[in-house]
């Protein structure tokens, strides 16, 4: 091949890949989806107003990191990634905070993650224990406890208040209490509650969570 003609394909193919690498710049290749995963409490339609990614425009020029910190802009949000998902969609994963508590201030339910953050004033989600009487040297400890809550128990716990400095007690629907102790050994008093739930009876004791009583 001549040199005239190496030359030829050489300029083609540069023309092509300044071709391809431009596309993504043009309408040719627009954002056809913002998928949402993630999100719980949160809608999904307000993450991708959040966002800021529209479709229609060019996926070259979405800004995913820009598109990142306005979705955590909201308090729900723990985390958030932004990608592009090649060749027409944006896909935004979303970590919300669980609200495993929230306290009554002022008549504003305040909810609190289980780090023991108050992360947001909104209506408390189901499983979300209300704490009473819960002062602020309480308040780590407290969170502990209404934290190791399973899946399973956490629905029928309405109220988690103190005895004393350093014990703790639940209300349950239908007016039952659980004398949870102080916040130890929780992850068996958690499964001990699991139990009490199966039980007849109005008051129980999981302190000792090898020892369940009952009166």
């Amino acid at each position: 091949m001549s040199r005239r003609a190496i030359a030829i394909v050489a300029g083609c193919v540069a023309l092509v890949l300044a071709v391809v690498a431009a596309l993504p710049f043009t309408p040719a290749m627009p954002v056809d989806d913002v998928n949402v995963e993630g999100a719980v409490n949160l809608p999904a339609e307000e993450v991708t107003s959040l966002s800021g990614v529209e479709t229609g425009t060019p996926m070259g020029r979405v800004d995913v990191r820009r598109a990142a910190q306005d979705v955590a802009t909201n308090p729900w949000v723990d985390s958030v990634t932004v990608k592009r998902n090649w060749p027409n969609a944006v896909d935004v994963t979303v970590v919300e905070h669980t609200p495993v508590a929230w306290i009554d201030q002022g008549g504003e339910p305040h909810l609190i993650n289980s780090e023991g953050k108050d992360f947001v004033v909104a209506q408390p989600p189901v499983g979300a224990v209300q704490l009473v009487d819960i002062g602020e040297e309480q308040l780590p400890k407290a969170v502990e406890v209404a934290s190791a809550i399973t899946d399973v128990a956490r629905p029928q716990v309405r109220e988690l208040t103190r005895d004393g400095d350093h014990s703790f007690v639940l209300k349950l629907d239908g007016d039952r209490t659980v004398t949870w102790g102080a916040s130890e050994d929780n992850r068996n008093k958690a499964l001990a509650l699991e139990t009490v739930l199966q039980l007849d009876g109005k008051t129980f004791n999981i302190s000792n969570p090898e020892l369940v009583t009952s009166r």
